[in-house]
C-alpha cells in the first residue's frame, strides 16, 4: 500500500510517501507557515522524485490538529480535494497521535504540545506489542491539570514524554514523574513520516477517521470576541447617552458623524437607536428609520479602539430583533461596494444584494442590501 502523508499543522510543512511502514521519500521544510504557497509544489516535487502520481496512492493521510488553524485547514482541504476527485481512502490523524508514533519504547507515551501561558494540548497512549492504544484522547488544559490527569494512569510504569511541551515543561515533568523519559529533541516536532505510520495503522485496523479539523480550543480572536460580548450591554439610546459621546463623536468614532444630525435622528419619531456599553462606557451605536412597513439602517458606528471585537455584529443582530418586534417586512442598508468584510457579514445574516447607488460614498458605489423579516 502506498501512502501520501502531509502535515501542515505547525511551522514545518511536511510531505512523505510510504510503502506500508517503509519510507520511500520525505520532504520537510520550515516555511514559516506559508503552507498555502509551498504545499502543492512540494507534493509535485515528491512525485517527481519517486516517479509516482496521485493515481498510484492507495491512502491519503493528513494532520487534523491541534495546531495552526490556518495550516490545518490547508492540509485538510488539500486531502479532501484529492479524495473527492480520485475516490481514494483517506484519514485524519491528530498531531498528538503522530508525535506518539515517533516513540518505540513500550509503555505509556504522553504527547504534549505547548500552547503558551501554561496551557497545553495533551493525550496519553500505551504502546504494547507494536500497538498504540489511546488512553486519554486529545484534550486542552493547563499543564498542571494535564500532568495531574496523566499521573492517575501512571502508577510508576515507564512513561515517555514527547512534543515541545515535554521540553518547555521539563522541570515540572521530572518533579512529578520519577521514571519519566524525555524524547530526543528531533522527535518533539511534527513529522509527516510518523503521521503516515499512524494513518497506515488506522487503515490496517479499519479505524479510518474523517478528514476534518480537530479544534480543541477556539481561535484567540473568537475567544476575545466572546469575552468582550459577555460584558457588552445593548439598550435604547437616550439623550443622556448622546450627551456623553457628543464631544468626542468626531474623534473617537468617525469624523463624518455630525452631532447635530445624530441628535435630530435620535429625537425623530420614526427613528430607533441602540447604544452598546462596555463596562458602562459607550463603545458603539446603531439606528434605523422606520418607513411604513420597512426599515432603513442609518448607521452602525463603533468606537475606534473597540473595532473588530464583534460589537458591530451584536448591534446589527439587535437591530434585526427590533425590526421584527415592530412587525416590519424588510430592512435595508447601504454599504461601500469594496467593503468585502462587511458585505460578507451582511450576507451571513441573510441580506441580499438588490441594487447599486453610483458614487454614494464619493469615490465608491453604494451597494444596497435587503433582508426580508417574514
Amino acid at each position: 500500500m502506498k501512502i501520501l502523508s502531509i502535515d501542515t499543522a505547525s511551522n514545518i510543512c511536511g510531505v512523505s510517501i510510504l510503502e506500508d511502514n517503509n519510507l520511500i521519500c520525505q520532504l520537510d521544510t520550515n516555511t514559516g507557515r506559508t503552507h498555502s504557497e509551498n504545499l502543492m509544489p512540494m507534493i509535485e516535487q515528491i512525485f517527481n522524485k519517486t516517479n509516482l502520481t496521485l493515481k498510484d496512492i492507495d491512502l491519503f493521510v493528513c494532520d487534523k490538529g491541534p495546531g495552526s488553524f490556518t495550516g490545518i485547514r490547508i492540509g485538510v482541504a488539500t486531502i479532501k480535494a484529492f479524495q473527492d476527485s480520485l475516490s481514494i481512502a483517506a484519514t485524519g490523524v491528530s498531531s498528538l497521535e503522530s508525535l506518539a508514533y515517533s516513540i518505540q519504547n513500550e509503555g505509556l507515551i504522553a504527547s504534549i504540545i505547548d500552547c503558551k501561558n501554561d496551557n497545553c494540548y495533551f493525550a496519553l497512549y500505551k504502546l504494547e506489542n507494536a500497538h498504540y492504544e489511546e488512553i486519554i484522547p486529545p484534550t486542552a488544559n493547563t499543564i498542571q491539570n494535564a500532568l495531574n490527569i496523566i499521573k492517575d494512569f501512571y502508577l510508576e510504569h515507564p512513561i515517555t514524554f514527547v512534543g515541545d511541551g515535554s521540553k518547555n515543561y521539563k522541570d515540572l515533568i521530572i518533579q512529578k514523574f520519577k521514571n519519566a523519559f524525555l524524547a530526543d529533541a528531533k522527535k518533539n516536532v511534527l513529522n509527516s513520516y510518523y503521521l503516515g505510520l499512524a494513518g497506515f495503522n488506522k487503515w490496517k485496523e479499519n479505524k479510518l477517521e474523517d478528514v476534518l479539523p480537530l479544534y480543541l480550543k477556539k481561535p484567540q480572536a473568537q475567544r476575545q470576541l466572546e469575552e468582550t460580548s459577555k460584558n457588552v450591554e445593548i439598550t435604547y439610546m437616550t439623550l443622556e447617552d448622546f450627551s456623553q459621546i457628543s464631544e468626542y463623536l468626531t474623534t473617537d468614532f468617525d469624523d463624518f458623524w455630525n452631532k447635530d444630525l445624530l441628535k435630530e435622528e435620535l429625537t425623530a419619531k420614526n427613528s430607533k437607536y441602540l447604544v452598546a456599553k462596555y463596562n458602562q462606557e459607550i463603545v458603539g451605536f446603531a439606528g434605523i428609520k422606520v418607513l411604513v412597513e420597512e426599515a432603513d439602517i442609518m448607521n452602525i458606528v463603533i468606537k475606534k479602539n473597540f473595532r473588530n471585537q464583534g460589537i458591530g455584529t451584536l448591534l446589527l443582530k439587535k437591530l434585526l430583533d427590533l425590526a421584527k418586534s415592530l412587525k416590519l417586512y424588510t430592512i435595508t442598508l447601504e454599504v461601500a461596494e469594496e467593503n468585502n468584510s462587511a458585505i460578507h457579514l451582511y450576507q451571513k445574516l441573510g441580506f441580499e444584494k438588490v441594487g447599486i447607488r453610483k458614487n454614494y460614498y464619493q469615490t465608491q458605489n453604494g451597494l444596497i442590501m435587503q433582508k426580508k423579516l417574514t
